[in-house]
């Protein structure tokens, strides 16, 4: 090992504090033979060797840590003989950016060497390596050939760190598995150790492709859509095709279908219900989870359809949950004009106290839950529920009946222009990417204020969890300009290395409408204006293609502000919704990276200044914190002291009876552009008048 190499692998554990999480134990005793096991992590996806029976034994009661069924035989480094060479072990702790936030328990990974590279390592004198001591001898091996005493290769991989995983090397026995090391990305290394025998990894569960089984449902629909116009293609199947199709389909697809749990389908009745737990289960390099609540769910395919088509159910409200664990707080974010709930009255900033008689604050039981869900979130159209809230603005509460309804989605409720000394500034409040329909509301938003000549641009994405790639594409064009996104990437996206989709594209900075139902006509050229910054409003509930337009438009230089209460949702994660026998599944299939190929942002992208969500004024008020802080910046170039606020939005609690966490703000993170849709029904933009906010004198604080 040369020091040109310790570099590299130095730097792969970068980030390094003296805290402990892997099991350890003293050097073994002196014996004669050695099974050295190789056990995997399912906490952290990361790999373990051991030669150290105790520790073997203790590893084989740890439910985290599971045997590959790869071994491979040595000696005790004791009583090593000539032409071994012993083997040192090297703990080196580690911890990830908000590890020490994010989880109770810090972690570890381990360098096995021989004589001369541990010598290397000890001459280094780096504060978070711990000598643990001698664990066996192996064979070395002569410019990467091992001799006949030794045949067995013994080859090295290094998965560097990021923000999504661990350091970690990965010892492999056979040529096969080094070369599947190394298509997961993982770097070469060579052949380490050389050794007399060895056994395999045991082989991954194979499945069923699943396309012998798609669309074979217990229940199969019949006709065509009544929002697409499409011709159903189920066929009639059984429960166990529903499930071995969704099996299939996550081993082909997920991005991390290696960490997938090997759960058998037995006792599940459904597909969504035995697809709910196929993800992996390890944490990101910072101690959250990779795949966090949320970013993997099912739904009914009806839904998904109306949702492209614009049109959602329900009282015209979104929410904000504050605390979803008693004492809970919801709170009202966005209503929607004419809707429902705006005719009751409800405001921003009301909020909920009772649903139909059950205590929101307090009430622990199912049935309540269950109560609070059904008047929250309605299934059927014309239900009637009775809330009792809390007005933002202080006085007596308010009971309110809502009834659900039919509504035209509005991802746009609000944009208008507020007047500066120093130009126009435009406001849009943007709310989700979700839907086809968005494209064309945010170009005709964009259209208005380009005709009214805005210089600078305020966008809100307070409540947008996100939504389809390709209007995030459109968006950073319609902001940043032709000249600035010309033969630009959007983002690159890369999926697992079975390549289930064809090989890995870029998303272009895109110029024109899709052509999507509900969209911009195809081609239609979009408007522009060209600015060389935007400021952000954003918030935890910032998420998926949100965070992929300010990675983007970052991955080309310009300029972007974050005023928000804390760091994004950091999802730098996509997929494409999949129907089968009507449900639409979503699990992550790529990640993506800007034009700089920066990605992996599983933290989120922290605020240039920190704002509390000031849920006491309207959306597009100059004098609402947020934007009120954006407006100050641009005077000043700086962040102002923050604004008193009422109420200050916070994560919500995980864990506990949470309420209706799938249809919250950040539950419309699908990120991947829609496939099989015919582009044939995009309509022209038409503008949307910007409303005059007000100026920016009452806005400072």
């Amino acid at each position: 090992m040369n020091r040109s190499f310790l570099s590299r692998f130095a730097a792969a554990f970068a980030s390094a504090l003296p805290i402990l999480l892997g099991l350890c134990s003293a050097p073994a005793s002196a014996q004669t033979a050695v099974t050295v096991v190789e056990y995997y992590n399912t906490k952290i996806a990361a790999y373990f060797l051991t030669g150290r029976a105790a520790e073997q034994a203790a590893l084989d009661g740890v439910p985290e840590f599971q045997r590959t069924g790869m071994t491979f035989a040595a000696t005790a480094a004791a009583s090593a003989v000539a032409g071994q060479d012993s083997v040192c072990r090297y703990r080196i702790d580690l911890t990830g950016s908000n590890w020490a936030a994010n989880s109770s328990a810090p972690f570890s990974s381990h360098f096995y060497g021989l004589s001369a590279d541990c010598a290397l390592i000890a001459s280094y004198n780096f504060t978070n390596f711990y000598n643990e001591g001698l664990d066996f001898a192996v064979t070395r091996p002569t410019a990467g050939t091992c001799p006949t005493s030794a045949p067995v290769p013994v080859y090295r991989t290094l998965r560097g760190a990021s923000q999504v995983d661990v350091p970690n090397h990965r010892y492999t026995v056979s040529q096969s598995a080094y070369a599947d090391m190394l298509s997961q990305g993982w770097s070469a290394e060579g052949v380490a150790f050389c050794v007399t025998s060895a056994t395999q990894s045991t082989p991954r569960p194979q499945f069923t492709s699943a396309a012998s089984v798609e669309n074979s449902c217990v229940n199969p629909r019949s006709g065509s859509s009544p929002l697409t116009g499409r011709p159903y293609p189920d066929r009639q199947g059984s429960l166990s095709d529903e499930l071995n199709w969704v099996r299939a389909f996550s081993d082909e697809t997920y991005l991390w279908y290696r960490e997938i749990p090997n759960i058998s389908s037995a006792g599940y009745a459904s597909g969504a219900s035995y697809f709910a737990p196929l993800k992996s289960p390890a944490v990101s390099f910072s101690g959250l989870a990779k795949d966090k609540p949320g970013f993997h769910y099912s739904l009914a395919t009806s839904e998904l359809e109306s949702t492209n088509a614009g049109i959602v159910y329900g009282y015209g409200i979104t929410w904000s949950m504050i605390r979803n664990t008693p004492p809970r707080q919801l709170l009202v974010a966005v209503v929607d004009p004419g809707s429902p709930a705006d005719l009751a009255g409800v405001k921003r900033g009301d909020s909920v106290l009772r649903v139909d008689g059950v205590d929101l604050v307090n009430s622990n039981t199912q049935s309540g839950i269950n109560t609070l869900n059904a008047g929250l979130f309605p299934s059927v159209l014309g239900e009637s529920h009775v809330l009792v809230l809390a007005p933002a603005g202080g006085g007596a509460n308010k009971t309110v009946t809502l009834t659900s309804a039919q509504l035209s989605l509005q991802a746009v409720p609000v944009s208008g222009v507020i007047n500066t000394p120093t130009g126009k500034v435009g406001y849009i409040a943007f709310t989700t990417f979700n839907s086809f329909a968005a494209e064309g509301a945010i170009a005709g938003a964009i259209t208005g204020l380009r005709n009214a000549g805005v210089n600078d641009l305020v966008l809100d994405l307070r409540y947008n969890g996100g939504g389809y790639l390709y209007i995030a594409s459109q968006l950073g064009y319609m902001i940043a300009g032709s000249s600035r996104t010309a033969g630009k990437v959007f983002e690159r996206s890369k999926t697992n290395d079975k390549k289930p989709f064809g090989p890995d594209e870029d998303t272009p900075f895109y110029n024109g409408g899709s052509g999507y139902p509900g969209g911009v006509a195809s081609g239609q050229a979009l408007p522009t204006l060209n600015l060389p910054r935007v400021f952000v409003l954003t918030s935890g509930n910032s998420c998926s293609a949100s965070e992929a337009f300010i990675n983007a438009l970052r991955g080309i230089d310009a300029q972007v502000i974050l005023i928000g209460s804390k760091a994004t949702c950091g999802k730098p994660f996509g997929f494409y919704g999949t129907d089968n026998c009507g449900t639409a599944y979503f699990t992550i299939q790529f990640t993506g990276a800007n034009a700089k190929g920066e990605g992996d942002y599983v933290d989120g992208f922290a605020p240039t200044c920190t704002v509390a969500d000031d849920l006491t004024r309207q959306l597009g008020d100059p004098a609402e914190g947020q934007l009120a802080a954006a407006l100050a910046y641009r005077a000043n170039g700086s962040c102002s002291p923050q604004a008193k606020s009422s109420v200050v939005a916070a994560p919500a609690s995980v864990g506990g009876l949470a309420i209706g966490d799938a249809r919250m703000i950040g539950r419309s993170n699908k990120l991947g552009n829609p496939a099989g849709i015919s582009q044939s029904s995009g309509r022209p933009i038409t503008e949307r008048p910007p409303t005059e906010l007000g100026d920016q004198q009452s806005a400072l604080p």
